[in-house]
């Protein structure tokens, strides 16, 4: 895998022409980051900011926002048939409300050799689809925290590390407290055409504070 910074000079990775690509996109803005973990805030962030995402693991993590967020569907929608592969134009056309950007290093993320492990990917998705509903609930100003009630990830392809990972969410419908995000994740591979590696469905719910209940 070609793994040279986009100003490593003139003929730049493949990979990184897509991440530049996405960067430029005028439809999209910067959109916080990935907390650190800090002491002084308990054990919030501890797992990616403290554990999986450091600098021998996951040191580039760069989010973008949609512009302006479509309102999701008020129904639920169906849940994706398992022995089904989506095309990646399908998934990306779905007008994402974040996207992500993660360079994979290795061996700090391999679960074999060059590959990612897929218990590093469904974090990655379970953050990315986690900062789409957040980014809902903040357009309407509304107070509560997502918690995942279901995540279900169908590996198509290894992801091929050290390189970046594109991850793309949107969150299609809401019932209520109840919202339906889909994401896919792709790469950009060294003949330079986007693939699609794995794709996900989750269902969060929003919660107060200190509430629990059940679905």
């Amino acid at each position: 895998m070609c793994h040279r910074r986009p100003d490593g000079g003139s003929a730049p990775c493949p990979a990184y022409v897509l991440a530049t690509r996405l960067l430029q996109d005028k439809s999209y803005i910067p959109y916080g980051s990935f907390q650190r973990h800090n002491d002084a805030e308990g054990d919030r962030f501890g797992y990616f900011g403290g554990t999986l995402a450091t600098a021998k693991t996951i040191p580039t993590r760069l989010i973008l926002r949609r512009r302006t967020l479509q309102l999701p569907l008020a129904t639920s929608p169906r849940w994706p048939d398992s022995k089904t592969e989506p095309s990646l134009a399908q998934l990306s056309g779905l007008l994402a409300d974040i996207i992500v950007i993660l360079e994979l290093s290795s061996p700090g993320v391999s679960g074999h050799p060059s590959t990612a492990h897929g218990g590093v990917l469904a974090s990655c998705f379970d953050e990315t689809m986690h900062k789409a509903v957040t980014a809902h609930l903040l357009e309407t100003r509304q107070v509560g925290k997502p918690y995942t009630a279901q995540l279900d990830i169908r590996y198509h392809r290894p992801v091929r590390v050290p390189g970046l990972l594109i991850i793309r969410a949107k969150v299609v419908a809401r019932t209520g407290r109840k919202f339906w995000v889909r994401a896919v994740a792709s790469q950009q591979l060294d003949h330079g055409e986007e693939t699609l590696t794995s794709d996900a469905v989750a269902l969060f719910l929003q919660l107060g504070d200190s509430t629990t209940c059940r679905l």
